[in-house]
């Protein structure tokens, strides 16, 4: 799929396409890649836009969606888990991770296995949280005090099973 999305986006754009399309006359009233929470705090949050097949059809969302799909699944140039520390003279954990547990889109032991293998990541888990968790008023709450004041609350601690 990488290689049709890197040298036959036209075709991979006229493919997509015709998929939403058949999909969306059978049942496009709740995406699947959202949980049931997601879909009930984006009842509150204005402005925010499913994907749908006609904005899909715009070239622009189409190659904004393609280029994310090329970084994810495309070989790096680097390690990530080779990564140093970027604030070093900082003795705390300067970079946060917050990650809903039911998160259709980042996978939750991809996450973990990042966080564990990265000493300076402060990793935090949402148990019933999301993709979309940053809409949970109590959730960015605690990611508020927790990157301003410092505050970390027992709540979001993840639970590793190793």
């Amino acid at each position: 799929m990488t290689l049709v999305a890197r040298y036959a986006p036209k075709l991979l754009h006229w493919w997509m396409i015709r998929k939403t399309s058949q999909s969306s006359s059978t049942d496009s009233s709740k995406p699947t890649y959202f949980t049931d929470k997601d879909l009930e705090l984006l009842k509150n949050a204005p402005g925010f836009q499913f994907l749908t097949a006609d904005k899909l059809k715009s070239r622009s969302v189409f190659n904004n969606l393609r280029s994310d799909f090329l970084v994810a699944f495309s070989k790096w140039d680097f390690d990530p888990l080779e990564l140093s520390n970027p604030f070093p003279e900082n003795d705390k954990r300067p970079v946060h991770i917050w990650h809903g547990c039911e998160d259709r889109f980042i996978n939750l032991k991809l996450q973990r296995h990042v966080s564990e293998r990265l000493p300076w990541i402060q990793y935090h888990e949402v148990h019933d949280g999301g993709h979309l968790l940053i809409y949970d008023t109590a959730v960015c709450e605690a990611i508020l005090k927790s990157l301003l004041l410092g505050e970390d609350t027992p709540l979001y601690t993840p639970k590793f099973t190793s």
